[in-house]
């Protein structure tokens, strides 16, 4: 038994291959780019402040990272040549003040509320870290605002706040 009849026309070679490699590359390039956005376009200066002699600068710099949206604590003569001193973990710690010495060698900055970070400011080590208030949970009901040093930098003042209420004292902590 035979069959007669019309073929339809051989398609041309090498369009259809061309066609999907095309399509996953522009895939694979708008993926890039959305997590290149997604990386970039969550950073941003959250906090800044002068040293007193307005020669030096911290600020709290926030970007993404692993674990959502980090900050890093930076120090320096400007904002361009500022090192990172130290990165907080993301959601579980956040910068609330930074606060000099009267005399712009070190500088602090305020954590979740309680815990004061100390770093040389010309050279950026860590000088260790002070609870001003101890935590009674996470977050702790009680925080500390408006953090100053005292005039030889040996003690911190600040106030002892409720975190959702009024009523806050003053107090003091000897660093030396």
């Amino acid at each position: 038994m035979s069959v007669e009849g019309n073929l339809p026309a051989a398609r041309p070679a090498g369009r259809g291959g061309g066609l999907v490699a095309a399509s996953i590359a522009a895939f694979v390039i708008g993926v890039a780019g959305f997590a290149a956005g997604w990386f970039i376009g969550g950073r941003r200066t959250v906090m800044v402040v002068e040293s007193p002699a307005r020669d030096a600068v911290a600020y709290v710099f926030e970007g993404r990272c692993a674990d959502g949206v980090c900050e890093s604590l930076r120090v320096g003569p400007n904002m361009r040549d500022a090192r990172t001193v130290e990165t907080l973990r993301g959601g579980a710690e956040r910068a609330d003040e930074i606060a000099w010495t009267p005399d712009g060698g070190r500088v602090g900055f305020l954590v979740n509320g309680y815990q004061l970070r100390l770093f040389d400011a010309h050279t950026g080590a860590s000088l260790g870290a002070v609870s001003l208030i101890e935590p009674d949970g996470s977050p702790s009901s009680r925080i500390a605002r408006g953090v100053t040093f005292s005039s030889n930098g040996a003690t911190v003042t600040f106030d002892d706040c409720p975190r959702a209420l009024p009523g806050c004292r003053s107090r003091l902590v000897a660093l030396r």
